[in-house]
Parts: C-alpha cells; structure tokens; sequence
C-alpha cells in the first residue's frame, strides 16, 4: 500500500514536472518574435519567364512578396499568384496599390470603398494579412483641415471592420508627421487601422527625426514595415545623405539615411512582430540578388 501510494505520488510529481515543463516551452514560444523578411515586387527587376516568386526565392532568407493589387482584383490573376506563391513557397504577405487609379483616400468616396473591397477579397485569397494605403503629399490628407481628412477617416472607419472580418489590417503609409499620424489614427479608432512605417519616407517627406521616433511610439501598432536605402546600388547598411524628394521645399535640407543599427535595436524592444518588406531598387536581375542577399543578412545580424 505504501509502495503504491509512492508510485502514485511519483506519477504526480513527474505530471506535474512535465506540465510545468510545457508550460515554460509554450510561454518561450511566445516570446520570440520571428523575424519576417519580405520585398516588394514592384522594386524588384523582372527576370524573363520567371514569376517573382521565383526570383524572391533566389535570395536566402527572403521568404515574403508585397505585391500589387489591382490587376489581382482579377481572379484569375491572383490564383496564378497563389500557385507560385505555393511552388515557391513564398508567402503573400501584403497588398499594396489598393486603391483605383485617380482615387485616393483624399477624394476617398463609394470608388476607393469599392477598390479597398476588391484588395480584400484578393488578399484574402492570397494569404495576406495587410493591405498597404499609401498617401503622399497631394494625394495624403491634411489634418488641420477636415475638409481632407473627414472622407478618409469615414472610410476607414467603414472598411476596418470589413479587413477585420478577412483577417487583414489596413495599413497606412502617408507623409504625415508622427504626431499627425496619431491624430488620424485616433479619429478613426479601429485596431484594424495601423500605420505601415517607412521610417526614411517619413524624415524624406518633410519629418527629419520622425522615422526613427516612429518606431519608438508606434511600436507593436505598426503593422509592417518598409525598409529602403534611397537608391539602387546603397545597401542598408550604408549611411548617405539621401536626394532631395522631389516635391520637398527648396529650404528643406537633405536628410541622412536612417541609421539602421541605431533603428534595429528601437523595433527590437517595440513588440513589433510584423514584416519587413525591402523597397529597395535594383538595376539588374544579378544586383537584386546580391544586394538583397546582403540586405538580409544585414537584418538577421542586427535582429540577433
């Protein structure tokens, strides 16, 4: 009888070891953060006869495409995407161009709500979990006058709940300052509603400082992230006094390229679990893989 009971308490022990056990590999599961390596496709060469799921797939570690909407509205076109995506195995992982041409989320209205509606549904079928808006200067709204920001938070606030519903985010990449971008996502108020941060558009467009600040503030809300160099040939991990933006201010003044070591450890300690999506040019199919090749490894190293 006493040998029974121990067994039965040894039994205890050991189930309850081993639940603990679990426990403690389950809670370690959910704090590493994976980090996600994506490029978009519209910066990416063309290489005759291969689908950019295969030529993302020539580079090591990259594992995702940003890729773009409207000509995926077709269903036939997005289920050849989802096939190559699969041969590939390369992830969709967002959706960028979401709204009609001439249509932006200034003249917003039922044509953007419509366009927004069909990215979804195509995202949807892709696999991907955000769907990129972008706003820029004429095309972005200005948040002292409601005149241009109203229709944009009124779609926002229709659609969020409608990306929500399919798994998807609205992301918002507008050259806005940071404290801009608060306001607009304040007004529109929808966890489905984030900023996709480009922390060197920002402080390119007008907001020196902005871009790296972002990534404090923002932190876990930035649903993904634009990563650039400003320009073919200049790897991530070269600083340079990016080019003038062509429809900044003449007393504006060149701005450094983000000091990305400095930057890396910021997203580090953000809670940011999102994508990285390179938005970097290159010049040739040959380029594309060496530079990205090294961009990559780049991120890894400064994530480790």
């Amino acid at each position: 009888m006493i040998h029974n009971l121990a067994m039965l308490d040894r039994r205890k022990f050991l189930r309850t070891s081993l639940s603990a056990a679990a426990a403690s590999s389950i809670a370690a599961w959910g704090a590493r953060t994976p980090v996600k390596i994506a490029h978009r496709e519209g910066n990416m060469p063309k290489k005759p006869g291969a689908s950019p799921y295969e030529l993302a797939a020539s580079v090591p570690g990259l594992s995702g495409l940003e890729v773009g909407s409207v000509r995926l509205w077709d269903r036939e076109n997005a289920l050849a995407y989802k096939k190559e995506s699969d041969r590939w195995r390369i992830r969709t992982v967002s959706m960028s161009g979401a709204l009609p041409q001439d249509v932006t989320l200034v003249t917003a209205g039922p044509a953007a709500e419509e366009g927004l509606r069909k990215t979804i549904q195509a995202g949807e079928l892709l696999g991907a979990t955000v769907v990129l808006i972008g706003g820029f200067f004429e095309t972005c709204p200005k948040m002292d006058s409601e005149a241009t920001y109203g229709p944009a938070v009124e779609l926002l606030k229709k659609m969020g709940p409608v990306a929500a519903n399919a798994g998807m985010t609205l992301g918002l990449e507008l050259s806005l300052s940071l404290e801009e971008y608060q306001k607009l996502l304040g007004l529109v108020n929808h966890p489905a509603v984030r900023p996709y941060w480009d922390a060197t558009g920002t402080d390119h467009m007008g907001h020196p400082g902005d871009g790296t600040k972002g990534l404090e503030v923002l932190g876990a809300s930035i649903c993904q992230m634009h990563l650039k160099n400003g320009r073919a040939g200049f790897l991530l991990e070269t600083r340079h006094l990016l080019d003038k933006h062509r429809k900044s201010p003449p007393e504006q003044p060149q701005v450094m390229s983000i000091d990305w070591p400095k930057a890396f450890n910021i997203i580090k300690n953000s809670g940011f679990e999102g994508w990285f999506a390179f938005e970097t040019p290159h010049t040739s199919v040959e380029t594309f893989i060496t530079e990205a090749t090294k961009n990559v490894q780049f991120v890894m190293k400064s994530m480790s």
